[in-house]
């Protein structure tokens, strides 16, 4: 029996992944026969260690940060020993992402315009706030290099053999744009398949090896 990779999300069948057949797609709304019914806040519907390879590409924005270390968890555990988990998320430190984001008083990113971010004044209190659409497309937090750490830090996938970022901006001004490994996880916004900030990083892509 093949191993079965699994991706968070909708499989599109126009993206590198459709192409291996071994990827099932994790969708809310499952279109055809590659995708599962499941919410990423779940438990995974699989066996311990009976995953080979897992990959999440600009998902888990879309989801409450305070409930990803479950995810996870889960990821963790469904993993195969020497089994694969590669995450890219948007950098909030990228050029490209800065540009089109709206920020609070220290400076940091509370809203990106592009995903589902409208700034508003809050009458009751002076201060500019953030409203975002409620149909699940919005960026509800915003990654950065110490929050992917503090995500890590709590849950098991800490536990990994190996942790290895690829791309990303280490704070504002060093970043990592180290080539990613092909093995059937392609990352659509990474260099350089998508330069435009110049060979900065767009996305933070990191891989755990159980």
């Amino acid at each position: 029996m093949e191993d079965k990779y699994l991706y968070f999300g909708e499989l599109e069948q126009n993206e590198r992944q459709f192409q291996v057949p071994n990827f099932i797609g994790l969708a809310l709304h499952p279109r055809h026969e590659r995708e599962i019914t499941h919410n990423a806040l779940d438990v995974l519907p699989f066996p311990d260690g009976s995953v080979l390879k897992i990959q999440s590409q600009d998902v888990f924005e879309h989801l409450p940060f305070e409930r990803l270390p479950f995810v996870f968890d889960e990821i963790y555990r469904v993993l195969k020993l020497g089994g694969t988990f590669r995450l890219s998320l948007p950098d909030y430190r990228s050029p490209l992402l800065k540009r089109r984001s709206i920020y609070d008083d220290k400076g940091r990113v509370i809203g990106d315009l592009m995903m589902g971010a409208t700034a508003l004044y809050d009458n009751a209190t002076a201060e500019a706030k953030v409203k975002f659409t409620t149909d699940g497309n919005s960026h509800i937090w915003f990654p950065r290099y110490e929050l992917i750490l503090d995500l890590i830090i709590k849950s098991n996938i800490r536990k990994s053999n190996r942790i290895k970022f690829y791309q990303c901006f280490l704070d504002d001004e060093n970043f990592l744009s180290e080539s990613i490994p092909e093995n059937e996880m392609f990352v659509m916004r990474s260099v350089p398949n998508d330069m435009r900030s110049g060979g900065k990083p767009i996305s933070i892509v990191v891989d755990f090896v159980k």
